[in-house]
């Protein structure tokens, strides 16, 4: 099935859930988005829900989001890089969680996230210090970006060393082959296989939350940095799937 149907068909016929613990199960919880944004674009109101009911979540940011603006004078890639931690504190706050204690950066290149060699292998021996997640959350394997499908193949290493644990995928721009975002260039649509397999998790009632903790990356927004005028902003129909009424998630086999 073309991956725009399969999506579709997951979004019309997986079990939609508005308790996040029948989602993610029961222990730790870990996030790992791409870029400083991506935690709040594709799973902040299950973020949410988890914060207000106590759990533990960690957030690690993978890249350094210093290339979203690379012509920009004000804002050169270490400046750049520095404000979109202080943006992700931000929204990972306006989700309930602790940006102290929930948030990690790992700080690999932007546009250029590996998935493998020695810059991978320290990721994954950082992320291995923590206690271990019964549940990982991470961009979807078909996403059309090299840094999120990268991020999924460090989620794949992790979840190999921890037995049990869970894998899920929230797709961000992956959802662009079944909801066309003006502007944005798509590869061909992969075919998968099977029925799609997941949950869609209820946001409304965590909607506001996840709309503070997306309007906290300003810079991504268009708000900030005006002198790089090619430089990447959300586009407003990308904004629009991720203020709909729920979030998927799904399941893949290994």
């Amino acid at each position: 099935m073309r991956a725009g149907d399969w999506l579709r068909a997951a979004e019309r016929d997986l079990p939609l859930l508005d308790d996040p613990s029948l989602v993610v199960g029961d222990g730790p919880v870990l996030v790992l988005a791409p870029h400083p944004d991506d935690e709040s674009l594709g799973c902040g109101a299950l973020l949410a829900a988890l914060a207000a009911a106590g759990r533990t979540v960690r957030v690690a940011v993978v890249s350094d989001g210093g290339m979203s603006h690379p012509h920009s004078r004000a804002y050169p890639r270490a400046r750049l890089a520095a404000l979109r931690q202080e943006e992700t504190r931000a929204a990972v706050a306006a989700l309930g969680l602790d940006p102290a204690r929930d948030l990690l950066f790992l700080g690999l290149p932007d546009a250029a996230v590996p998935e493998g060699g020695p810059a991978f292998e320290a990721a994954l021996a950082r992320l291995r210090e923590d206690p271990a997640p019964a549940t990982i959350l991470a961009t979807w394997r078909h996403d059309p970006h090299r840094d999120h499908v990268a991020t999924w193949r460090l989620a794949e290493a992790l979840r190999r060393g921890v037995p049990g644990a869970r894998l899920l995928a929230y797709p961000v721009w992956g959802l662009a082959h079944a909801h066309p975002v003006p502007g944005f260039p798509l590869p061909p649509e992969p075919e998968l296989e099977g029925p799609p397999r997941g949950v869609r998790f209820q946001a409304g009632p965590w909607l506001a939350a996840k709309r503070a903790a997306v309007a906290g990356h300003a810079s991504q927004l268009g708000r900030v940095i005006t002198d790089d005028p090619g430089g990447f902003a959300l586009p407003e129909a990308a904004l629009s799937l991720a203020f709909r009424p729920f979030e998927l998630f799904l399941e893949e086999p290994p």
